[in-house]
């Protein structure tokens, strides 16, 4: 499974970019293992040439994400045709898997027939972007794309309860995304997953996440092995919160993450006071978690749903 750090030169926090120098020489260690290597950015955020220029001078290449979600919520006007040419004029900095173009189709949110038409769009325009299906949405869209494509994406899920997604998604990869050992039909990308327990149940073949910045806005930070966010900044108003906080988990639970983390590298002062050493911790930790659901999974992974027993 390939976990795609979102938004990265959104936020300036590539390496050698200008947050750089504001971090300690252990952040720095930190962000150098995090690397930069499974990136996706929006078009919504990096349609800018300044943004492009950027991205080729550093070598690198980007899974597209079309941000229609986000010109959606601000009322910006979607442009299918400016996007379409923004993916031939740039295609060096777009990234392929064995020929596929990792670009996303331009969602017409809560519309699936429109969302299709935009596919077949595009198309017509040349381009051929990754097809998505949202939550919610009429499964026959979803036996089209995985009988077309090789490889879709699956999206509409930051909003939803990770019960909720569970039992859609169990449904989703049993009756259209496997075969009938378990195994994936297509390459499937699932968009903004970051909850730990859906990242290990179904075969994935890339997921991406922006919650190493958004966990560490509201002053958390992901600790491993178990996967838990835990609130550590002194300006959270969960420090009233008995268990919920750094400082109101029990002392001896306490002594033993700081001494976990200190002994990673971070400096405490710096992750509960400032968003930088969160975001660097954050990284780090969301692509460690990525290379252990990797690992457990194995090269062939595979669905098995829960099976009922007879009592």
């Amino acid at each position: 499974m390939k976990l795609y750090n979102a938004g990265i030169y959104t936020a300036g926090f590539k390496i050698g970019g200008t947050l750089w120098e504001r971090l300690t020489e252990n952040e720095k260690k930190q962000r150098l293992a995090a690397g930069d290597g499974n990136l996706l950015e929006s078009f919504h955020y990096i349609g800018r040439q300044r943004s492009v220029d950027m991205i080729r001078e550093d070598g690198r290449q980007v899974f597209l994400d079309s941000g229609a979600f986000s010109m959606w919520s601000l009322g910006a006007k979607v442009d299918i045709a400016a996007y379409c040419e923004y993916i031939k004029r740039n295609d060096d900095i777009i990234r392929k898997d064995d020929g596929t173009l990792l670009a996303s189709v331009m969602d017409d949110i809560g519309n699936e027939l429109g969302t299709y038409q935009n596919q077949k769009a595009m198309e017509a325009m040349g381009v051929k972007p990754l097809p998505c299906f949202h939550f919610g949405e009429d499964p026959r869209y979803l036996e089209y794309y995985v009988a077309n494509y090789d490889y879709i994406t699956i999206g509409g899920m930051v909003a939803q309860s990770t019960w909720q997604l569970k039992l859609w998604l169990d449904e989703l990869w049993e009756k259209y995304l496997t075969d009938d050992a378990g195994h994936p039909k297509v390459k499937v990308h699932g968009f903004g997953l970051t909850t730990p327990e859906l990242m290990r149940r179904y075969p994935w073949y890339s997921v991406d996440s922006s919650s190493w910045v958004q966990i560490a806005r509201v002053g958390g930070m992901l600790l491993l092995p178990e996967a838990r966010v835990l609130n550590v900044s002194n300006q959270s108003p969960q420090r009233r919160v008995e268990g919920q906080h750094l400082t109101t988990i029990p002392a001896p639970q306490r002594a033993a993450v700081e001494a976990k983390l200190i002994a990673e590298g971070v400096d405490m002062d710096r992750v509960q006071e400032l968003y930088l050493g969160r975001w660097t911790y954050n990284m780090y930790a969301f692509n460690k978690l990525g290379n252990i659901i990797t690992e457990e999974k194995g090269p062939n992974p595979v669905f098995v749903p829960d099976q009922q027993g007879l009592f």
